[in-house]
């Protein structure tokens, strides 16, 4: 789930840098220069740092079978997030004008492809090991599912708890 937030946290911040630059002669106006944000250049940088936030929820809130089915999907939207930070790139590098600050376009895509493998390589935790994680809720199971307490005095608290008078059958 660290991972997840890590990878949520990165691809936000590389939404932020740029991505790409492009100069233009205008007769009026000179050399114009534009710099496109990772947001605007691929689209996808907020709603996969969104879902990866989501897919959390969904890992704590899911456990067996299900919890690996999450991990699958973990594994493919990082496998798409690593897809969408590699995409384009040989284009922009390939056509770039003179003072193309070639450092901070590879810093972009390299953080959006880092935060891609952090969601990979959850889904292959989560898909290998994510059945031993503790599930939300597991402690409020059905009576007929929990485990019998060994501690005697635990016992009294969870009968007062459940709203019957322990001593009652003393």
């Amino acid at each position: 789930m660290g991972l997840l937030a890590l990878a949520s946290l990165l691809l936000w911040l590389s939404s932020l840098m740029t991505w790409s630059w492009t100069q233009r002669t205008d007769p009026l106006a000179g050399v114009v220069t534009t710099k496109l944000t990772g947001s605007q250049e691929a689209t996808a940088l907020v709603p996969l740092a969104l879902l990866a936030l989501a897919l959390i929820a969904a890992v704590v809130a899911t456990g067996g079978l299900l919890r690996r089915i999450a991990g699958g999907v973990v594994f493919l939207v990082g496998v798409g997030t690593v897809w969408v930070g590699f995409d384009n790139a040989p284009e922009i590098f390939a056509t770039h004008p003179a003072g193309y600050p070639t450092v901070t376009i590879v810093a972009g895509h390299g953080i959006a492809v880092l935060a891609g493998l952090a969601v990979t390589l959850a889904g292959v935790l989560l898909v290998r090991s994510g059945h031993r994680m503790p599930r939300l809720g597991a402690r409020y199971q059905a009576p007929a599912q929990a485990k019998k307490a060994a501690d005697p005095d635990r016992d009294l608290w969870q009968a007062l708890d459940s709203g019957s008078d322990p001593t009652a059958n003393q």
